[in-house]
């Protein structure tokens, strides 16, 4: 599973610097932020657009277009995400649910606009939709060379509960952390409320998983 990618502060080479636009859909809006953006549903006209980003985010495990399709498509176990700029999709990020288990399946933003509360405001609704799905843990896992994507996480009130050694395909352990959703509710609520400005480059991609692997879960 891929989680905030570590920022580079660039693309990868050869990739476009424009983030995706794919034809305005009708998902009703979560919420706007500060900065501009929208946090909204995804819609299967985005997938596109959000592939696009995945490739150039993740060049080492990017999951292929049909992955995002059926995910999208297992409303009963999953919701997804994006955030919305005028100039197109900026982030995107994904939950799986089956109780009493949550897992963080993806989340990304590209790296023009980190730093702008995007990847906090989008794991605080991945986190909200978990604990209305009734779930007690929300689990994820992140490589262990991303320090700023584990910091995001700890903030949240993640703590590391195992090692996967050599997961990624680039052989990099995935440290795999856990969120006790009856404990979270006041951590979650200073993050929130917090009127701080998150600093430059904080919020990264990584990807999460299971704890068995499934499908989903081989990235």
């Amino acid at each position: 599973m891929n989680l905030l990618p570590e920022s580079s502060g660039n693309p990868t080479p050869g990739a476009s610097g424009t983030p995706g636009n794919p034809t305005p859909g009708n998902a009703p809006v979560l919420r706007q932020l500060d900065s501009g953006v929208t946090i909204r549903d995804m819609l299967p006209a985005d997938i596109p657009a959000v592939h696009e980003l995945e490739v150039r985010l993740f060049p080492v495990d990017a999951w292929p277009l049909q992955m995002f399709w059926d995910e999208l498509m297992q409303p009963e176990t999953r919701r997804y995400f994006v955030a919305e700029a005028p100039d197109g999709i900026v982030g995107y990020a994904g939950l799986m649910c089956v109780e009493p288990i949550a897992d963080v399946q993806t989340i990304a933003v590209v790296p023009q606009y980190e730093g702008r509360g995007i990847g906090t405001a989008l794991l605080t609704d991945l986190i909200a939709e978990g604990r209305r799905r009734g779930a007690a843990d929300i689990l994820l896992e992140v490589r262990a060379d991303n320090p700023r994507a584990q910091q995001l996480y700890i903030r949240f009130g993640f703590e590391q509960i195992h090692v996967r050694k050599k997961y990624y395909r680039d052989g990099v352990d995935a440290l795999i952390m856990r969120l006790q959703l009856e404990e979270v509710l006041a951590v979650h609520q200073d993050i929130v409320h917090d009127a701080e400005p998150e600093p430059a480059q904080t919020d990264e991609a990584g990807r999460a998983g299971e704890t068995a692997p499934t499908e989903a879960d081989q990235k």
